[in-house]
This record gives C-alpha cells, sequence and structure tokens, in this order.
C-alpha cells in the first residue's frame, strides 16, 4: 500500500519564512503563563508551580514568633545589664555579722568604762568628805579602791579606743559603698524596674508555651513540663532561668 504524501514540507523544503511562521504560531496557542499572566510560560507545564525568575526565594528557617526579641525588650536587657555593671564595681561594703558584733562590743566596752568611771567619781567624793579621816580603816579601804578602780579605767579606755577605731573603719567602707550607691542611683533604679518588666515577659512567655497543644521539646522536656504537684515554685524559677539565657542567646545572635 502506498505512503500518502507529507501534509507539511520535508525539513530541506521549508523555508525561512515558513520557520518563523509556525514558531509564532505555536507561540500563540500557548496557555498563558501561571505567575503573571502574560506571554508564554516561563517553565515547563507540570503539576507545581515553579516560582518566576523575578521572585525572590526565602530558604530562610521559620522563626518562631515567641523567640523574637524587639527594640523594647533589648533596651529592657540594657538596662539590666548596665545595673549590674555599676553594682558590681560598687566597693565591697562590710560583713553585717561583723559589723554587729564591733557595735556590740563597743557598747558593752562604753558602758564598762562608764561604771568605772561611776565608782572612781564616788570613791573620791567619799575621800573628800571630813568624817572619812574618823574612820581611817574604811578610808585605806576606799583608797585601795580607787586605785584599782583607776587602772581598770585605764583598762577600759584602751578597750573602748579599740573597738571604736574598728567600728570606724567599718562605718568608712559602709559609708564609702553607700555614697557609691546613691552616686548611681538612677542606673541602679532603672534596672531594678526593667529586671521587674521583663520577669513580667519571660512569665508571659512561659505562660504562652505552656498554653500551646504541642510545646517546644525544649521546654516539654528540657523543663519537665508539666511541673509536678506542689513543685511548680521550683518549676517556675527553673522555667525564669532557661527563658533568661535563651532570650541572651537570641540578644547575641542580633535581630531577625
Amino acid at each position: 500500500m502506498a505512503a500518502e504524501p507529507a501534509s507539511t514540507p520535508l525539513p530541506s523544503q521549508v523555508t525561512p519564512a515558513q520557520l518563523i511562521g509556525e514558531i509564532s504560531r505555536l507561540v500563540r496557542e500557548l496557555p498563558p503563563c501561571a505567575h503573571c499572566g502574560q506571554g508564554t510560560r516561563h517553565g515547563p507545564v507540570s503539576g507545581q508551580l515553579v516560582p518566576a525568575a523575578r521572585e525572590p526565594y526565602d530558604d530562610s528557617p521559620i522563626v518562631d514568633v515567641l523567640e523574637f526579641v524587639d527594640d523594647d525588650e533589648r533596651w529592657l536587657w540594657r538596662l539590666v545589664d548596665e545595673a549590674e555593671r555599676v553594682a558590681a564595681a560598687a566597693p565591697p561594703g562590710p560583713d553585717p555579722a561583723q559589723t554587729a558584733l564591733i557595735e556590740q562590743r563597743f557598747q558593752e566596752a562604753y558602758e564598762a568604762e562608764q561604771k568605772v568611771a561611776a565608782r572612781i567619781q564616788a570613791t573620791v567624793d567619799a575621800l573628800a568628805r571630813p568624817s572619812s579621816w574618823l574612820r581611817p580603816g574604811h578610808r585605806a579601804a576606799l583608797a585601795r579602791h580607787l586605785r584599782d578602780d583607776r587602772a581598770a579605767a585605764v583598762l577600759a579606755a584602751i578597750q573602748r579606743v579599740r573597738f571604736e577605731e574598728m567600728r570606724t573603719r567599718l562605718r568608712a567602707v559602709a559609708t564609702c559603698r553607700t555614697d557609691y550607691l546613691r552616686t548611681h542611683r538612677d542606673t541602679l533604679s532603672a534596672g531594678r524596674n526593667a529586671r521587674e518588666e521583663l520577669t513580667r515577659i519571660l512569665d508571659g512567655l512561659i505562660d504562652a508555651y505552656a498554653r500551646m497543644p504541642q510545646p517546644p521539646a525544649w521546654f516539654k522536656f528540657g523543663l519537665d513540663f508539666p511541673p509536678e504537684p506542689g513543685s511548680r515554685r521550683e518549676w517556675l524559677k527553673q522555667a525564669r532561668c532557661e527563658m533568661v539565657e535563651r532570650r541572651r542567646a537570641a540578644l547575641d545572635r542580633g535581630p531577625f
């Protein structure tokens, strides 16, 4: 059976004008582009759309909005850090227990000195009476007590002066620290207020994670959520510490 003649010219018989016309016809028959709605498709036709060349392709991981640290929170952390730096540079204060002990010892030495002084004055007054000469034995005993009390007064004065000097040094150290803290009062106060505000923010984040149907692994397993009955206070303290570490790590990473 003879073959039917070809409906289109053979390649060797196609003229340049016919080739351009055939290409134009094929282009017109293609469906519109799924991205811009004009012209031809920018890629192969398939079940999935291929992004246009002019559309940016973002391959960065999805960021949890609860992990985002905004500028206001960053400012609060800076206030806390500045307050901690100022507090760390403060001169050390005296040991409260040692201060209380020295204050007590000084008071005891002072009262002992006053008692000796009172006895000396009473003995001197007794010896000054003319009637004391009528009782020579009693007057001699008063004279011996006077010598002993004057010797005791010297020792009491030495003790009182020693404890007074120690108390003065401790008070000077405490005054130096107090003056430093008073000078940086605004910075320290701002840090305290910022720390309180950050605590409210951290508690809000902890509550948000706790309300999730499926909390993240670090929260559920790292913090053993939910806490056991009777251990919520300790668990909350641990959760706050963990949140502080995570927020500070986010600060080091910089803004998203």
